[in-house]
Order: structure tokens, then C-alpha cells, then sequence
């Protein structure tokens, strides 16, 4: 795949006028014809265009660094990612830059282009969803780009990650397949990759004509969200006999509760988180989680991105990794033999 970087030269011919007019605006926007100025600003949005903050000297050369964006810095779930990532750049020669957006994707955008004006080798980006300035700044980047975690509809470059949907389709099946027909769906932040997992518990549902019960909470996830739901289901007066919780800290917030009510687990209910987290094991029971693989996605992004830099090519890659089952009391012993070989087909 072939591409042109813009370059400020670029710039200027397209608006007409010198190369030192457009740097003027950067380095001082009004001193450039307020006319001038819009043009300029038009075209630089149009482009993808970043000004490269590396000294010319320095810009010819490999920067050895990767950048990493992820969405936070206090969610358990980009540690393994982090450590994949940093560990795997070194054994290579790279160093990292980490970023966080806060689940914001303007946010993204703005680190995404200091990312691209410091002069990275690659990026690696942990959300599915960008503003489409920023897909087109890395495209025009000339430089390996990574998403993980999910899969993008339409990847920029390299996409490796989980296919949420169907791996919780999987699971739902599985637990209908064991003898459970009131299952609900506990989600909160509601971001893409929450209403994925939505998604594929309720096409399990309605393959098999059963009502969903779906219960949403659009802040960020904590363990008294899922003690929330929980009671939020029961006031409704639900007979659940099953949870797909979108995450461990939920999972545990309904494990609690249920001690709480008086629930008996999983006889009378099952529950199921997603991640398979470390705190998993403390959990009474022991909850059982859908384990995503996040080192190893983390390790596969950067070996990626450094084949492609190497070749000096880039092209489309999408590369799916495998959940497997982290094992507890949550779930009976014949649902969670059903869902680790669910899983093991996905």
C-alpha cells in the first residue's frame, strides 16, 4: 500500500503560497492574513496533515519508539497489554509511548496527532472507534498501525483482537444448551465493544425464542454497579436464573449481592464474567470468566508492527485470538465443560 505523508511543502503548494508562510502559521497563527489563514487551516484538516515537532536532523532517521493509546489508566484490563507491549518493543529495540483518552475518541484524535508530530514507528491503538480525522492522520502517517483489543469493521492497517460478539453468542448458547432459559445481560459504559457482547447474547436468545433481559448502566464499571443491576432485576421481579456479565468488576458486584439476597450460586443462578482478571479467584464463589488473551494480543501487535517496518510495507492484517474459560464455582461443572469447548471452536 502506497502512501504520501503530506509534508508542509505539500501545504503550501495547494493553498499557493511559500513553504515559510505555512511554518509562520504554525509558529505563529496571526501573523499569517487572516484569509490566508483559513485556507491554510482548511487544508491542513483536508490532508491529515501534523507538523513533524522532530528536528529536522533527527526526522530522517528510525525514532525506535512505538506509541500505545489506550482508554485508561485505572481499568485492570490494559495492564497485560502494557506489560506485552513495553516488554516485547525492548527485546526488539523500541521503546514505548503511552498514552490514555479516557474513552474519549477527541481525546484520541489530539494524542494520536502528537504521537504522529514526535515521530513514532508505529501505533497501537485500543479502541475500535475513530473520529475521521484521526483515520486519516494514520493514514496518511506512512507508519504501521495496530488495533486492538477488537476488530474493526474496515482495520486501518493491522486489527488483532476478539471477535466479542460471537464469543458471547458462544457462551449464551452454551448456557441455554445446559438447561438455563432466563438469562440476562448485565453492560455498562456501553461502548462498542459492551454492546458487541450485547449483541451476540441476544442473537443466541432469539435463535432459540427466549426473552433477553438486558440491564444497562452508561457509567464506568465498578463491583457496587453490578450489586445495582442486580437489585434493579429482582425489584422488576425477574426470575434469572443466568448472568453474562460484560466484565469481572460486575460479575463480583453480583456475586456479592447475591450473598446479600440470599441467592444460591450457581444453583439458582449462574454467573458469568468476562476477562478472567486476577481478583477473579477471591470472588465466593470463584467466579468463572471468559478469559481474553491480552498479552498475547499485546505481544502480537508490536511483532506485527515491526515486520511491516522492516519490510518498509504496509497492508491490511486481521488476526482473531482465542478466549478460553477461566474456571470457578460460578457456573456448574457441565456449564462450564459446555462453554471451554464453545470457546475452543471460536
Amino acid at each position: 500500500m502506497t502512501i504520501k505523508r503530506p509534508k508542509l511543502q505539500d501545504i503550501a503548494n495547494i493553498v499557493g503560497v511559500t513553504k515559510m508562510t505555512v511554518s509562520r502559521y504554525f509558529n505563529d497563527p496571526q501573523s499569517v492574513a487572516p484569509k490566508t489563514r483559513e485556507k491554510i487551516s482548511k487544508v491542513i484538516d483536508e490532508s491529515g496533515f501534523i507538523p513533524n515537532k522532530v528536528p529536522a536532523i533527527m526526522s530522517k532517521s528510525s525514532s525506535r519508539s512505538i506509541g500505545l493509546i489506550i482508554p485508561s489508566f485505572s481499568n485492570l484490563v490494559f495492564s497485560d497489554v502494557i506489560d506485552a507491549v513495553e516488554e516485547t518493543a525492548e527485546d526488539n529495540g523500541y521503546s514505548i509511548l503511552l498514552m490514555h483518552t479516557g474513552y474519549d475518541i477527541k481525546m484520541e484524535e489530539a494524542r494520536v496527532a502528537s504521537l504522529v508530530s514526535y515521530q513514532v514507528d508505529g501505533i497501537i491503538l485500543s479502541e475500535p472507534e475513530h473520529t475521521p480525522l484521526t483515520t486519516k492522520r494514520l493514514i496518511k502517517s506512512e507508519m504501521p498501525v495496530a488495533e486492538i483489543m477488537s476488530v474493526p469493521d474496515n482495520p486501518i492497517n493491522i486489527a488483532i483482537g476478539i471477535n466479542h460478539e460471537e464469543v458471547t453468542y458462544a457462551v449464551t448458547r452454551s448456557l441455554i444448551e445446559c438447561g438455563r432459559r432466563n438469562i440476562a445481560y448485565f453492560g455498562v459504559r456501553l461502548d462498542r465493544r459492551t454492546m458487541d457482547r450485547q449483541r451476540g447474547y441476544k442473537r443466541a436468545l432469539d435463535e432459540f425464542s427466549l426473552t433477553s433481559f438486558t440491564y444497562n448502566s452508561a457509567v464506568h464499571s465498578t463491583f457496587s454497579v453490578g450489586n445495582e443491576l442486580l437489585s434493579q432485576a429482582l425489584e422488576d421481579k425477574q426470575k434469572l436464573d443466568a448472568i453474562i456479565c460484560t466484565n469481572d468488576d460486575v460479575a463480583v458486584g453480583v456475586l456479592i449481592a447475591c450473598q446479600h439476597y440470599g441467592i444460591k450460586v450457581p444453583e439458582d443462578l449462574a454467573v458469568i464474567g468476562y476477562n478472567g482478571l486476577s481478583f477473579c479467584s477471591a470472588a465466593i464463589p470463584k467466579l468463572c470468566s471468559i478469559c481474553t488473551p491480552r498479552y498475547e494480543i499485546g505481544y502480537r501487535a508490536v511483532n506485527a508492527i515491526i515486520k511491516e517496518l522492516k519490510e518498509n510495507s504496509l497492508s491490511k492484517k486481521v488476526d482473531f485470538v482465542q478466549c478460553s474459560l477461566t474456571r470457578g464455582g460460578s457456573l456448574t461443572q457441565e456449564e462450564q465443560k459446555a462453554v471451554s469447548l464453545a470457546l475452543s471452536k471460536i
